[in-house]
């Protein structure tokens, strides 16, 4: 970043403002392709979408944190992506209300995969085949992330190390848009682990 004369912002920002300048990047046509590579960052390098471009992207207001929808050559796809910062709960099982209630990325994943369409993914075409992705800023295994959850292997996990690498390779090629997201990537201080 140095080297790049990108500053890193100096405060923290938490899970919802980041998240927003993910969707941003998602938007704007220039880092697009970008970020998104970015989010797909621990699956298989064959199945990465090299020549994806996201056609939209948005924040739903309960489900997941992020929806998006691309084309590949001829196929398209949704990735719906549930964003884990530093210090965000983990949306266990009681964090709300239900004591009882299950992992939100299984509930997640039994709605996009269920014969009815959930609200939150209303903006997209039910017969796409969808990806499940956590973001998550330590890479922890699905496993630690959410213990026993009865669909963690459907959900691949990536870090922010690895997103990271992925955004700074774009912005070496000279892709636009990708300072505010490497600017605060870690803004406020390294994760610890």
């Amino acid at each position: 970043m140095q080297k790049n004369k990108i500053n890193e912002h100096p405060y923290a920002l938490t899970e919802d403002p980041f998240t927003g300048l993910i969707l941003a990047g998602l938007l704007n046509p220039e880092s697009a392709p970008s970020v998104y590579r970015a989010l797909l960052a621990d699956l298989n390098p064959s199945s990465r979408a090299h020549d994806a471009l996201p056609l939209s992207a948005y924040w739903p207001s309960s489900g997941v944190d992020l929806v998006v929808e691309a084309q590949q050559r001829d196929r398209r796809e949704l990735v719906v992506v549930e964003h884990k910062r530093f210090t965000s709960p983990s949306h266990a099982p009681g964090y709300k209300k239900n004591p009882d209630a299950r992992w939100q990325t299984d509930q997640v994943y039994e709605a996009a995969t269920s014969d009815y369409w959930p609200r939150w993914m209303y903006e997209t075409d039910p017969s796409l085949p969808v990806r499940f992705i956590v973001l998550d800023g330590y890479g922890k295994s699905m496993e630690q992330l959410y213990p026993g959850g009865l669909h963690n292997e459907k959900w691949a996990v990536t870090s922010y190390s690895q997103f990271g690498a992925v955004l700074r390779a774009e912005h070496d090629r000279g892709v636009r848009g990708l300072i505010p997201l490497l600017a605060t990537l870690y803004a406020g201080g390294r994760p610890k682990l």
